[in-house]
């Protein structure tokens, strides 16, 4: 240790530490942190020194660092050159370079720092960015907030619509307040709901239209019966299934008895209530959802009785006759006739299939069946097999 004293250039060292003193009161106390010098090594080959007050202390020394000590003592104890410099028991450590100002490096210092000087700092340094921070999370908040308002909303807002739509709500619309992709993109959804509310309303018009005229083609104006020509058609079909499962297949012809005397007598305007009266008694007396009928012609009705054996279907005609005949018909009801009562019945003709047939050779033996029942007297039921005709 003496030999190093003595190689010192004391002036030289002093010189450099009065310089930096000089620098450090200068400075702000902020940008520095205060520690303790534990541990001092002095390179071999540096002949510049420190201040020594006695013979094995030093009683001021700074550093040009961001650390560095102030009226702290240290030892001056000069460890092996390739010792490591332990750890002091409490505190934290750093490891600094000492330097002259011209660079060259004099030693190592370790320097030890109070946790609660660094707690300080710390708080310091908090308080200092914090405020930064927290003006970068506001920031952040009113970006992502208004993110939300431009992009996120009209975006589910838009899909929300657009789900509304495909349940089937065809007036889904968007309510528009920019004029950038979204409010593009909104103006067209709104363009395409309303040209599909267009459009399904113009098919609605069509398909009533359709309807109307449908039901004017199928349906007998007068009795709202099934007309001859689509009764013909559901018949055929029905025959044909009727062959295909071998299922057994009734068909029913029936005519109102002295109906001429009932228009010479009372006129056109009663026979089409009596006819009206009539197709309203075989409707509510048929298999509701089974049994089909229609306004064959003049006074004349046709029934068809799917699924039904010859015995079912005499059943059914009897019923069908007995419900005509069982009270009188009120007439009066249109305009320009007279009120009364008249009392009808009908005729019955039926035949049942089951296999091949032709329609006509059905036609034929149902209507010879009801050409019998008037021959024998009206108001009758008469039953037909097929090979009979």
């Amino acid at each position: 240790l003496s030999r190093y004293l003595a190689s010192v250039d004391w002036v030289a060292f002093n010189k450099y530490v009065a310089e930096a003193e000089k620098d450090t009161s200068e400075a702000k106390s902020s940008e520095f942190i205060e520690g303790e010098v534990v541990l001092l090594k002095i390179l071999d080959e540096v002949t510049d020194s420190v201040i020594v007050e006695g013979e094995d202390t030093i009683k001021t020394w700074v550093s040009q660092g961001a650390m560095f000590t102030r009226d702290s003592t240290f030892l001056l104890a000069k460890p092996p050159e390739s010792a490591i410099l332990g750890q002091p028991d409490d505190g934290f450590t750093f490891v600094h370079e000492i330097q002259v100002p011209d660079g060259r490096i004099l030693g190592y210092a370790q320097v030890r720092l109070d946790p609660e000087v660094l707690n300080v700092a710390l708080r310091e340094a908090l308080s200092a960015t914090l405020p930064v921070f927290g003006g970068a999370l506001l920031v952040s908040v009113f970006l992502s907030i208004l993110l939300s308002v431009l992009f996120t909303v009209p975006i589910s807002r838009l899909k929300r619509q657009a789900m509304e739509l495909s349940k089937g709500d065809l007036t889904a619309r968007v309510r528009v307040r920019s004029r950038d992709e979204l409010g593009i993109l909104g103006k067209v959804f709104n363009k395409m709901a309303q040209s599909l509310q267009r459009t399904y309303e113009e098919l609605q018009e069509k398909l009533i239209e359709i309807r109307r005229l449908f039901k004017m083609a199928t349906e007998d104006g007068l009795t709202g019966l099934y007309v001859k020509r689509h009764f013909l058609e559901l018949l055929a079909g029905e025959l044909q299934r009727s062959f295909r499962y071998d299922r057994p297949l009734s068909f029913l012809m029936c005519d109102i008895d002295h109906f001429k005397r009932v228009n010479d007598t009372f006129g056109h305007q009663t026979g089409d209530e009596v006819l009206s009266s009539v197709a309203k008694r075989l409707s509510v007396t048929t298999r509701e959802g089974v049994d089909i009928i229609g306004r064959y012609g003049g006074e004349e009705f046709a029934v068809m009785l799917p699924e039904t054996d010859e015995d079912m279907a005499w059943q059914i005609a009897e019923r069908l006759r007995h419900a005509v005949e069982a009270e009188p018909i009120h007439v009066g009801h249109l305009e320009g006739v007279d009120e009364r009562e008249i009392t009808v019945n009908i005729s019955v003709g039926l035949t049942t299939v089951r296999g091949q047939m032709t329609l006509e050779k059905l036609i034929a033996t149902a209507d010879k069946a009801l050409y019998l029942s008037k021959q024998n007297g009206r108001n009758r039921s008469t039953v037909l097999a097929p090979q009979a005709v």
